[in-house]
């Protein structure tokens, strides 16, 4: 990614930095690679097919009646200031009445419906990979289909992994169709806190780490010629993640993520 060992912190946010050099990144080589793939910043989840359908509480939390009311309203002032039969106004505000209470039946249900839906609340994804895919209803507006999505943290804290879990929780369970590759990207180089992200339930594939051989190379000289259980263990811990591939390699972060 461009990032030098001297390098001065940027003047923008370390996230926003970390999501535009690695967006930079993989455009770069997926221009020849994977020409297919659309590599975007901060998109959220309700501009891919698969979670488009949550777009629909939001429009129910739209007061459609308000629009209804005003026109009724409306016609009635039309009504009065008009020099109409009394039988047609009579039958005209008849008319209104009744639109009135369905409108306001109609508001009535859409309020127990949001109530019992509740609304979902995502976070949006550092970092999205995308394809077109053919839309069955109108062939000719194609469909973005998320393929990754990218959780990128510089560090990492606890409560900040527990994000990254409840994000991947919630596209599991809110998806419709194939579940997104979904990982955390990060620099964080201690050990026990990697731990806390990878070694999981599957909330999150895995964790890339922007440079895994460096960390291994120097958690190796840090436990070497010590009999400490502590400083082994989490050496060992280190290694069985690795070994299970529940934390790779940046480097593998591009190669597999171009076969999607």
């Amino acid at each position: 990614m461009g990032i030098q060992a001297d390098a001065q912190p940027p003047k923008e946010a370390i996230g926003t930095h970390m999501a535009r050099l690695m967006v930079e990144d993989l455009r770069t080589n997926y221009d020849v690679s994977a020409p297919h793939l659309v590599v975007q910043p901060e998109k959220p989840f309700t501009s891919f097919e698969q979670f488009s359908h949550l777009n629909a509480t939001k429009e129910l939390g739209t007061n459609m009646a308000k629009e209804v009311t005003r026109t009724v309203d409306a016609l009635r002032k039309f009504s009065a200031a008009t020099s109409l039969e009394e039988e047609f106004r009579d039958a005209l505000a008849e008319h209104l009445d009744n639109i009135h209470r369905e409108v306001q039946v109609a508001e009535s249900r859409r309020r127990d419906l949001l109530d019992l839906l509740g609304e979902e609340s995502l976070l949006k994804l550092d970092v999205t990979v995308s394809k077109s895919i053919v839309n069955s209803i109108k062939p000719n507006t194609p469909l973005q289909h998320l393929v990754a999505g990218f959780s990128l943290k510089w560090t990492l804290r606890t409560d900040r992994a527990q994000d990254c879990r409840s994000q991947g929780s919630k596209m599991a369970a809110l998806r419709r169709g194939r579940m997104p590759h979904f990982a955390t990207v990060t620099m964080e180089p201690r050990p026990s806190m990697l731990a806390l992200l990878a070694r999981g339930s599957g909330d999150v594939d895995c964790v890339y780490h922007l440079h895994l051989p460096a960390l291994s190379t120097a958690l190796d000289d840090y436990c070497s010629g010590t009999n400490r259980k502590a400083r082994l263990n989490i050496r060992d811990t280190f290694r069985r993640l690795c070994d299970q591939r529940r934390i790779r390699d940046y480097d593998e972060l591009r190669d597999y993520v171009a076969t999607l």
